[in-house]
């Protein structure tokens, strides 16, 4: 079972890599198309801030839900500064790690949510009529994907409670 979950995470993994890839190539491109379509043709790329919007969700929360996958997201962890007891450090890290799983799933069930709502109502952008749900699917997903990250965040930091070899594992 975990062969697979690692495979599949492997999956997401390399498609969050390409749709970063993508969206960020095109994001600069519109930027860059449009500043030079304004200053040096003195023409106005109408709706370019759509496209960029809708490429910028892409990228913003694909990177997030990777970030999450890697423990790189932004971190202000301080306990560690005033205590030098290892097991207050990991209790902490626990509760902590509850808090963010907590939070997390009701991000994500907000976030479905506005996703069927969206879906449902069938709105669409201003420009180029394009589904606004295009924008908010990665929402969804980096959600879900955090949701995954901190669960096994969590079982990782309860193992390494009971023992450190059994975290190792866990983590290999």
């Amino acid at each position: 079972m975990l062969k697979i979950l690692k495979k599949l995470d492997d999956i997401f993994e390399f498609c969050a890599g390409w749709i970063m890839t993508v969206t960020g190539i095109a994001t600069c491109t519109l930027i860059v198309v449009s500043g030079f379509m304004r200053y040096f043709l003195k023409m106005d790329f109408y709706g370019y801030e759509e496209l960029t919007l809708f490429a910028a969700f892409w990228l913003y929360f694909m990177g997030s839900a990777i970030a999450g996958k890697k423990d790189t997201h932004i971190n202000a962890n301080m306990i560690s500064m005033f205590c030098k007891n290892e097991t207050v450090i990991k209790v902490c890290e626990i509760i902590k790690i509850v808090v963010s799983l907590a939070m997390c799933i009701v991000a994500t069930k907000w976030c479905f949510d506005y996703v069927m709502w969206s879906a449902q109502m069938g709105s669409k952008s201003n420009v180029f009529k394009l589904p606004n749900i295009i924008a908010q699917i990665p929402m969804f997903i980096s959600f879900f994907m955090w949701t995954l990250y901190v669960i096994r965040d969590l079982v990782k930091s309860v193992l390494g409670i009971k023992n450190k070899e059994t975290k190792e594992e866990v983590e290999a």
